[in-house]
């Protein structure tokens, strides 16, 4: 999971106070973050939906800006909580990157991890994540909520994603772009459905293992690619202003 300085969310941590995801530096920067299928409805409009290489296999994710500076996204998204992926929803909250143990949010045996990086913009005074008397915080509490959807979702995403690669349907999806003064875009690790089993029954067994699950999440995933453009235009753009300031 995305993480500066993670540490498992111990008693001697529940003062940390804790402040909007956008205080933090690694959800407004971050370009490629894991998702789940479950939330791909409410990203695939501005973001392309996309899987990511992996030693533990395609890692279903979004792409949400070519640039690795946190510049070159859509306006309006930068700061906007709704189109955060559900891990910046949550963080500093955060799950081990493993995910070794069981569980959901009301098993004991599930372990949380509390990313100690800097709030480097904060824009208010934050809140503990327990109060003395040993509350949670509200702000605590739906970053709980968060992770447990996003946990809940997690082992069908993955399923799904591994039975796309089992059965041939994912090709690599290389972005090289020049963005312009010398600079270039390069990621080289994503992969797509390949376009050409769309219209034959190569996509049958998926269909059939996952159902209207699997319908949906492809069909969000081919027309999020067309958002690839617009990415492109903005980190051209933004490239531009650098260079000019």
């Amino acid at each position: 999971m995305l993480a500066e300085a993670p540490r498992p969310l111990s008693a001697e941590l529940m003062a940390n106070r804790i402040f909007s995801p956008f205080a933090y530096p690694l959800p407004r920067q971050a370009r490629i973050v894991p998702i789940v299928a479950a939330e791909a409805e409410r990203l695939a409009a501005t973001f392309p939906v996309v899987w990511q290489a992996g030693e533990s296999g395609p890692a279903l994710v979004v792409l949400r800006t070519l640039m690795e500076n946190g510049t070159g996204f859509a306006p309006g998204t930068e700061r906007a909580l709704s189109l955060l992926p559900l891990l910046f929803q949550a963080y500093p909250l955060t799950l081990p990157a493993d995910l070794g143990g069981p569980g959901t949010a009301d098993r004991p045996g599930r372990r949380l991890m509390l990313d100690t990086a800097c709030a480097d913009e904060p824009g208010d005074a934050g809140a503990p994540i327990a109060t003395s008397d040993g509350k949670l915080s509200r702000g605590t509490e739906l970053r709980l909520r968060a992770l447990e959807l996003f946990e809940r979702d997690l082992a069908r995403t993955r399923a799904l994603g591994a039975a796309l690669l089992r059965h041939g349907l994912l090709e690599p999806w290389s972005l090289a772009f020049d963005l312009g003064a010398g600079q270039r875009c390069e990621i080289t690790d994503l992969l797509v459905v390949a376009p050409r089993v769309f219209d034959t029954p190569a996509l049958a067994p998926v269909m059939e293992e996952f159902g209207i699950a699997a319908a949906r999440l492809l069909s969000l995933h081919r027309l999020s690619l067309f958002r690839t453009g617009q990415l492109l235009v903005l980190a051209r753009a933004a490239t531009a202003r650098g260079i000019a300031a």
